[in-house]
Formats: structure tokens, sequence, C-alpha cells
């Protein structure tokens, strides 16, 4: 050791007061028992320290020290061994400072600042962690405390060893079991072998969890911690032939596991293991023996999701399913940190549940007239189209084939009863005349004079705003008036209008411009409004003969633009139509028609967003979202006998999959013959031939089932969402708020590590109060969780309280809880961290594996 290392450990160790149990005089005992710095020693000079040479004279030393220089630090150094303590004649002094030694371990020991000088045989015990400097450096990184006791400063050591930035077991123990189960690859357990360290790892292993085992391996330490979770969730409860792998005290384990599955960094890791050991433990096999409601919260293992769903597809496909435990079962996993690799599946299973339910809920035959029938599909019958939309979303985030028996049961639904259900019963009542009798405003010909017109002839000052929405079907706009009400302040309006016949884009858009007539241009195949044409580059003429300043352009180049921007380019204008094809995009398209449902859904966050954009920032007093047509469309391959033959076509004749337009078309089979001038303002006699319910013409190439053009209620209504901006102003509630959360426990007092804490949706899911997810957990007065934690969410739309309660199972981690300490329970909003419930409750468990209600 380097006389200039020697006196800079030394300095230091006189200057560092954390190494002083006692503030005062410091005196430190070098013994040198081979007298290495005999000649150094008297050279040796430290800033504010006598450095004395120990002799023959411990009487005359011992009386300079307490009598003569009481108060001055002294180096008191010794070329000889430590005496024994009965011959040690400064022994009391030698109580009151520290030892110093100059090798390495001794030097190591100095520089940790360690006070309990026998950790020093610690650092000689472990040479290889204790001579390597970046070892040492992450080992001061942790902080241990001065007066740390020798298990302490193992647990460090083994933190250090395997990259752990904190010295907590339960966290060493995961860091070890991150890097694999099998010693022989494992990295981490690789280091810990190096360094001398794998029996203190047991040591620790058994210090946290109490595992212990004649021959412990990591695999049979993750087995145990796995299967004491489970048994924890189970209220004590274990599978027979897994009963000998509980471990002595399962809340230990349970907590491990619990904060290891809600670490989002490491969650991931501990899935692949999971999957890794689950079939070795027979869990699939134990769990299809049970009913799903047995393990509905528990979340140990990620197959009992792949049980819970098998079982929830059998279910859904029985006539006598109760659809609300269903549903119960499919919400609360998809809750459970595992449920998140089958998210899309259990939103498949909600969502065929919730058609299904409808299913039930529907009595009778389809109505035979046409205006109760449209009636009844815009108030209520659009649902069925809404939930197969979203199963068949989910169907494709979906993985496997796990829903493959589900899919056939909804196209059952959905396609062969309602899609053709409905079809027929529309196409049987439908009534040329209906949009007159309906008071003469659903006609999407009439939409500018009846929507449009009155609102600028009502504030001179005020912009309209008319977003039109390529294939924009009803059900879809249903969502999106859900979506601007949560996130607007003013009154989103949806009405409904019947499209022009053929459902398509040239006459939809002719539609919805100023103007009294339609033409059909058979030669150009187009579609003139008022004589002039209609394309896209024609619009903006039709405004302009308004005589109001108006504007024509694509909503996607709107939003392209800066708000600056946007402001200029609507600076005194008073009507815009923003032109946006989101949906027809894509499902038009053989090629992408597939994803015509993603399509709406992106649709969706756009209109959303064009909303708040043109209301908030573009000074917008009222925007309205309609559409060209709608669309019908199946996941179900189109059977042959479902196509019909198209007519012969001759001179002026346009023909698609789902209409042929032409003079004096004769009536055909499997058709409905429409004469247009009976049906909407037409400057000439046209036919057009629709194909009843939800056929459509054999035409080669693919793209056969996303359609429209034809005469369904799917492809006729239209929807017109009317939003009126409302300023915020002081004092206002915020445009929507989120459900109230109590808690309605009888008692707050824990008495089993298993227990439920019951809370109630305050009120009910409405236009302006929408549903909020919670964690709920006890805490200590530190704030520290002393119970794992869950996630409820609250979206009931009953009015009736008792229908809108749910339970939270927690159970206690905390090893030994203080029956006089004062815990909370958080209830706390999952979106912003917002506490909603804080009460004191207290902990009295007698046995800690004592398993109660749950």
């Amino acid at each position: 050791m380097k006389p200039d290392r020697v006196r800079l450990s030394l300095q230091t160790l006189f200057a560092d007061d954390r190494r002083w149990a006692h503030h005062g005089r410091r005196l430190v005992f070098w013994y040198d028992p081979e007298g290495e710095f005999r000649e150094e020693i008297s050279s040796l000079h430290l800033d504010g320290v006598d450095v004395l040479t120990l002799g023959e004279t411990p009487f005359a030393l011992k009386r300079r020290l307490i009598v003569q220089d009481p108060d001055t630090p002294f180096l008191l150094y010794a070329p000889f061994p430590e005496p024994p303590a009965a011959e040690n004649w400064l022994l009391d002094l030698q109580c009151t400072g520290v030892l110093f030694r100059a090798d390495r371990a001794a030097m190591v020991f100095a520089d940790l600042g360690y006070r309990d000088r026998s950790l020093e045989a610690v650092v000689r015990a472990y040479p290889r962690l204790f001579g390597s400097k970046k070892r040492i450096a992450d080992l001061q990184g942790l902080m241990l405390p001065p007066d740390v006791d020798e298990r302490s400063l193992l647990t460090g050591m083994l933190a250090a060893a395997v990259g752990e930035k904190v010295a907590d077991g339960s966290l060493i123990l995961r860091r070890v079991l991150l890097g694999g189960l099998d010693e022989d690859t494992n990295p981490a357990w690789s280091e810990l072998a190096k360094l001398g360290l794998t029996d203190a790892f047991w040591t620790l292993a058994a210090q946290v969890t109490l595992f212990r085992a004649e021959a412990p391996t990591l695999r049979r330490l993750f087995l145990a911690l796995l299967v004491s979770h489970l048994t924890q969730q189970l209220g004590g409860t274990v599978p027979p032939a897994l009963a000998s792998m509980v471990l002595p005290n399962t809340a230990r384990a349970y907590a491990l596991v619990s904060a290891w599955q809600r670490d989002v960094r490491d969650a991931p890791r501990l899935i692949d293991l999971t999957v890794e050991v689950e079939a070795d433990l027979g869990i699939e096999a134990w769990a299809e023996g049970q009913e799903p409601e047995a393990y509905v919260q528990v979340d140990t293992f990620p197959v009992l999701d792949r049980v819970a769903l098998r079982a929830l597809v059998r279910a859904l496909q029985s006539p006598g399913t109760n659809l609300g435990t269903v549903l119960t079962v499919a919400r609360t996993r998809l809750t459970l940190p595992h449920a998140t690799r089958y998210s899309a599946e259990y939103g498949a299973v909600i969502a065929a549940a919730g058609l299904f339910e409808q299913r039930r809920a529907f009595s009778g035959a389809f109505p035979t007239d046409a205006a109760t029938l449209l009636e009844r599909y815009t108030s209520g019958l659009h649902v069925f189209d809404r939930l197969y939309r979203h199963y068949v979303t989910a169907l494709d985030a979906a993985s496997g084939d796990l829903l493959r028996d589900l899919t056939g049961a909804v196209e059952d639904v959905y396609v062969h009863w309602f899609l053709e259900g409905l079809g027929s019963a529309w196409t049987d009542a439908f009534d040329v005349g209906l949009p007159g009798r309906m008071g003469g405003t659903r006609g999407q010909w009439l939409f500018f004079g009846r929507h449009v017109l009155p609102l600028l002839q009502k504030n001179e000052r005020d912009r309209v705003v008319v977003i039109i929405s390529d294939a924009l079907r009803y059900e879809v706009a249903t969502e999106l008036r859900e979506r601007i009400t949560t996130d607007l302040r003013g009154e989103p309006e949806l009405g409904s209008l019947l499209a022009a016949l053929p459902s398509q884009t040239r006459w939809g858009m002719a539609a919805l411009l100023p103007g009294q007539t339609l033409t059909w241009d058979a030669a150009g195949e187009r579609v003139l409004r008022d004589g002039q044409p209609t394309r896209a580059e024609d619009r903006a003429a039709h405004l302009a003969r308004t005589g109001y300043p108006s504007a024509a352009l694509k909503l996607d180049h709107l939003m392209s633009l800066s708000v600056e921007e946007g402001r200029t380019l609507f600076e005194g204008k008073r009507l815009i139509y923003l032109y946006h094809d989101a949906i027809d995009a894509v499902g038009d398209k053989p090629a992408s028609e597939r994803d015509v449902f993603a399509a709406c859904e992106v649709a969706l966050d756009e209109l959303t967003r064009a909303v708040k954009r043109l209301a908030n920032s573009l000074n917008t007093s009222t925007v309205i979202v309609t559409a060209d047509h709608g669309f019908l469309y199946q996941r179900q391959a189109i059977a042959e006998a479902d196509k019909l033959a198209l007519p012969p076509k001759g001179a002026g004749i346009s023909a698609d999959r789902r209409s042929v337009v032409g003079p004096d078309l004769p009536p055909a089979d499997g058709t409905l013959r429409v004469s247009l001038e009976a049906y909407q303002p037409m400057t000439a006699p046209v036919t057009a031939l629709f194909p009843r319910g939800t056929l459509r013409y054999r035409i080669a190439g693919g793209g056969a089932q996303y359609v429209h053009g034809g005469a369904s209620l799917q492809e006729m209504v239209v929807p017109v969402l009317t939003y009126r901006h409302k300023r915020a102003s002081a004092g206002q509630p915020q445009a929507s708020r989120k459900v109230g959360v109590a808690v309605v426990a009888r008692s707050q007092r824990v008495t089993n590590t298993l227990f439920s804490v019951p809370l109630v949706q305050t009120d009910a899911v409405a236009e302006r109060v929408r549903s909020r997810t919670v964690t709920v957990r006890l805490v200590d007065d530190q704030g520290r969780d002393v119970t794992d934690v869950r996630r409820l969410t609250f979206e009931s739309p009953s009015p009736h309280p008792s229908e809108r309660e749910q339970v939270a199972r927690l159970s206690v981690t905390l090893p030994n809880p203080d029956a006089a300490a004062t815990y909370f329970l958080l209830v706390t909003d999952g979106e912003d961290g917002l506490e909603l419930v804080r009460e004191p409750w207290t902990i009295s468990i007698a046995f800690q594996n004592d398993f109660g209600e749950f």
C-alpha cells in the first residue's frame, strides 16, 4: 500500500463524520504486525492530528491521552500485533475510537465507512467482489447506512453483484430469476457463482420467502413462488398435486409476484417464465375442471385466460347461458395483468355477449311498415351493426383460434338472422313516398335547405362547417356522438336522412349540395345538381351560388395546417364543406375491404379531432357531420347462392354489385324495382334495380363483402350530427365528468390475509357521465403499499345502485402488520391519479394464513 494512499485514507477516516458514533475527540488505533510502516510513520503528517508510536510506556501515554490532551485527535501507531484484550492497557480508549489497517481488505472496509469492525471479515471472505472497483462503487451507490449489519451487507453485495440498484431482497430474487430458470445459462447466477455468493443468495431467499430445500434451484424457487401466489388468490386452497410446493407464508410470495406483475419493465419476462413452467404444473387441466367464476380474479398463470376464454366461448354458444355472468367474468379478467395478452379476445367476447343479449331482447318479427322499421332501426336496431363491428375489430386483433367457434355463432346471428331478416323486411316494406310522408325532411336531397340554410339565415355572423365523411354509417355516427359529448361542452344532436338512390358517392355527394333537383347523365355516368356537374372540382361553385362566402376542401388538408393557417383560410367564410374519406377509401378496394372496420376507428378518431379543432381553435359555432351513404359488410364470405346474375347491359345502363341504373328497366327476380323520380326529385325518369335484402350482383373480381349502392337500411340511413359549440365560462362544469365511486364496506377492519372491499358506482353512465377505471389498495402512513393493487372499471348504465356494485379482492402483502397502526384504503383514478377515497382501516390478523371471505 502506497504511503500517499495510507495518508489519504487516514485523513478521510478522521474527517468523515459518518464513521464516528460520537462527537468530540477522535482516536484511531493502527496495529502493524509486520512493522511495514515503521519508517514512514515518522514522516506521516495529518492535518489537525497528532501521530504517536506506541512503545513500552502505556501508562504515560494513557495519562497524556486522558489528562494532558483530552480533546486532541490522535493516530496511535503500533508496530506490533494487537494484544489480547486482557493485556491491552489502552482497551478502554480503543473502544471509543476505531481501528485502522493498511492491507487491501482493511482499506476497502475503511473506504466503505461501516462502523461494525466485524464486517471486515466479510470483506476478506469475498475477495473477487471487493477486488472489483466497479462492484465496490455499485455497493457504495446503494447508500447502506454506517451501522449496517452483516445480513444487510450481504444483501447489498448481492444487489451489487446482479446489478440491482436497491438493496431489497425481493428485487434481488426477481433480478436473478429474470435471467432464466436454468443456472447454467442464467448470467446473473453465473456472476453470483463467480463471486462466491450462491449460498448467500439461498440464505436471502429463505429470509424473504421462507423457501428452503435440500437441493435448491432457481426453478424450484420460481415454482414455489407461483404456486404460493395461486394459493393466496384462491383463499388458501390449492390443487392437491401442488400442495407440497406451497411456502409457509404465502403472503410473502404473493407480495413478490404481485409487485413483479405491476412492473411495466419486468412483467413481460414474468409472463414468459410462467408460460415456460405452467404446463408442468398442470394448471390448464386443473382449471378446465373449474367454472370461470372460481378463478375469475386469479392472475398467476396466463393459461387461465385461455381456459377462461374457451369456457366463455362455449357458454356463449349455449342457449341458456347467463350472459350477465359472461360479461362480468370477461370484464373482470380484462383488468388483470396477464389479460393484456388477450385484451382483443375478451373484447370480442364482450361484443358477442352484447350481440346475443340484444338478440334475446328482440321479440316478435321485424315490423312490416317502412316508417316503423326505419324508426326502430335508428332508435335501437343499429346497435346490432355496431356490436358486430366491435366483434370483428377485436377478432382481427386477436391471435390463435380461440374465437373460431364463437365467430360462427356471431355470423349466424348477425348475417343470417339480423342482416337477412332486416333486409328482407325492409325490402318488402320499402315505400318510395316514405321521405315525404315523414315530414318532408328525411330526404338527403333536402339536406342543405333543411339543415344548413336555416343556420346561415339565423345569425349573419355564425359560420357553419359541414363535414361529409364518405360511408360514415349511422351506427358509427352514434359512437362519434358519444365521443364528442365526452370531449366537448356543446350539445351534439344526431338525426338521420334517407340517402339518395342508388346509395353511391356520386349520388350522395350531389344530394348534399345546395339545389333542388338531381339528374342522371347516363352518357357520362355522373349525377348533376340543378343541371350542374357535382364532381369534387365542381362543388365549390355550387356553394358559391348560395351567395354566402364559402369554400370546399379536403378535411385532411385543413388538419395539416397550423391553427393560424386554418384561421386565415377560414377568414370571412360562412359556409365550408370539408370532405373526409377514411372508410370508403379502404372498403371500396378489394385488397383492403377486410380492414373497413379498422378504418371506422380511424374515422372516429379523425372526426373527433376535427370537430374539437373547429370548435376550439377555428371559431366555428356549428359543425354538421354527415355522409353520402352507408355500407353493408360481413366477414363471412358471400355464398354463390346470395349472388344474382346481372341483367343484360344495354346503352345507358350502369351496374355495380348493389344496383343497376338505366331507362325503364324491367322487373327482375330477386330485385326491388324503383322509379327514382318517385323517390327523389329527378328531372327525367330513371329506373333502378336493387338486389333484395343483402344479395349482390355477380360481378367478376374481389370486393363482395363491403358494398354500398343498394337500398338496405345500412346503406340508406345516413347520419346528420349537428354540434353547436358552447364556450366555457367561469364556474361551469367540465364538458363531461366521470362516475363517482364510493366504498360501502360494513367494517374498516381487515381480519384475514385475503379480504374484500365492496365499492359502488354512485351514478349511472349517461351522456355526460362517463365510465371510470380505479385502482384500489391499502397503504401505510408513509404511502407504502401493504396490499396488492386491484383495477376496477365502473361503466354500468343501470339506474339501480345494487347493479352498479363491484368487489375488489385484496391480499395483505405486509409480513407482520401492526394491529395498533392505522392504514389507509386508497381508491385512485386510474387515468389521472386523482385520489377519490382515503379511508382509515386497521389490520388485525390472528394467523397469517387464515383465509376468510373472498
